[in-house]
């Protein structure tokens, strides 16, 4: 495609140590006019990999937290509208489309589209509806609120509901997604001890078994086989962390 026929869009994406991801998401978005990628000390190959696109822009950025770093990569985008994915997300045919057509109209600032979840190339099953996010929007009306974790754009304007689908490749082996776990759940500990929350032992010793049950029994989870046991025991420990954590903070800020 040629430059003037690019997608007037501007992708960013924050990364550290993505090589086994990057060159699948920069190859799905070579039709695009600009790609942002703001890394924050990859030691593996993933700035040779994005080097190696012709519409991509490298930056490094001190990692200040996960707000902060996409709202530094979003201040780096130069076309009105931006789009952010992560890593591991490609995007598919129908969302492009839907893309091309939507930054024509002049009736809507921001998309609210669909996330499927892969993991290893399939979906897994629960009673769980599709993840909506908004990852389209015009620059001017989109910010971040200060979270360590699980952020999300705010939008100022009418946003547009949406099915077309971005494809989350989840390829992680199991104990990379307990270190993810425990890396995520400090986070939201730290969010909650921020706000003032407290917590209590009741909380912390029954959490995990309550999660569990919701999980695997009321959100379906146990339709996907010994991999939705895995799943729920993966968020029932989340939760478990995140207010262990926060029964930690509390603690240590009393002495």
């Amino acid at each position: 495609m040629t430059e003037q026929k690019q997608i007037p869009v501007s992708v960013y994406v924050i990364t550290k140590n993505e090589e086994e991801n990057i060159a699948s998401l920069l190859s799905n978005l070579q039709d695009f006019a600009e790609i942002i990628i703001v890394d924050s000390g990859s030691t593996d190959r993933t700035l040779d990999l994005a080097a190696s696109y012709s519409n991509t822009k490298i930056s490094f950025n001190q990692w200040p937290g996960f707000s902060e770093q996409k709202a530094h990569a979003l201040s780096l985008c130069t076309y009105p509208w931006v789009l952010n994915l992560d890593a591991d997300e490609t995007l598919s045919d129908s969302f492009i489309e839907e893309l091309i057509s939507f930054i024509k109209q002049d009736h809507y600032v921001a998309l609210r589209s669909t996330r499927i979840l892969l993991r290893w190339g399939r979906t897994p099953r629960s009673f769980g509806k599709p993840e909506k996010l908004i990852r389209l929007f015009k620059k001017e009306c989109g910010y971040y609120e200060s979270r360590q974790v699980h952020e999300s754009i705010s939008i100022k304007g009418a946003i547009q509901e949406s099915n077309a689908t971005i494809l989350h490749h989840e390829n992680l082996s199991y104990s990379q997604r307990i270190e993810k776990t425990v890396f995520y759940a400090k986070l939201k500990a730290q969010d909650k001890f921020n706000k003032g929350d407290t917590t209590n032992m009741l909380i912390v010793l029954l959490i995990f078994p309550l999660t569990f049950i919701r999980t695997y029994l009321f959100k379906g989870h146990f339709l996907d086989g010994f991999g939705g046991v895995l799943t729920s025991v993966n968020v029932a420990f989340y939760n478990y962390m995140k207010y262990a954590n926060l029964w930690d903070m509390n603690k240590r800020a009393q002495r």
